[in-house]
């Protein structure tokens, strides 16, 4: 009676031993999980936080001195953004220059690095450059000088 006495409680033992080991090993996974989604959180929050912004302002006078368009667009026949701008403009009415930057027009060329831009399409309004497509921003410049 003594010896079954004694099973009992060591299977109880092993079972409690199994449970705990299964609770500590989904706990670790949990918290590596968690600590990756926390890591992926915070570095698209850091890569938000962190864009350059769409609209600047500077000195585009130099753009302006050989056309009487009040718009101008940097683009390359290639780019699905450029037509996307190109298609808005149009569909507005608005009357722009388009100046491809793979032209062989080295005054293009020239022009286009003084934006210090990484990529096209690059809208120029007065003294404002709207980096992307970024259509509501083209918009809302549109409506502050009444052109749309």
């Amino acid at each position: 009676m003594a010896l079954s006495s004694l099973k009992v409680p060591l299977a109880a033992e092993k079972m409690m031993i199994k449970q705990q080991a299964l609770k500590s090993f989904f706990g670790s996974v949990m918290t590596a999980v968690l600590g990756f989604a926390i890591g992926i959180a915070a570095l698209y929050g850091w890569q938000y936080a962190n864009q350059p912004p769409t609209v600047i302002e500077m000195d585009t006078s130099a753009h302006f001195a050989a056309t009487d368009k009040r718009l101008i667009l940097y683009s390359a026949s290639w780019c699905q953004y450029c037509d996307k701008v190109k298609n808005y403009l149009n569909k507005h009415q608005l009357v722009f220059e388009n100046r491809d930057i793979e032209s062989a027009d080295p005054k293009v060329q020239q022009l286009f690095q003084t934006l210090g831009a990484e990529g096209i399409p690059q809208i120029l309004i007065g003294n404002k450059v709207i980096r992307g497509a970024d259509l509501a921003a083209l918009e809302d410049e549109l409506k502050k000088r009444q052109l749309l």
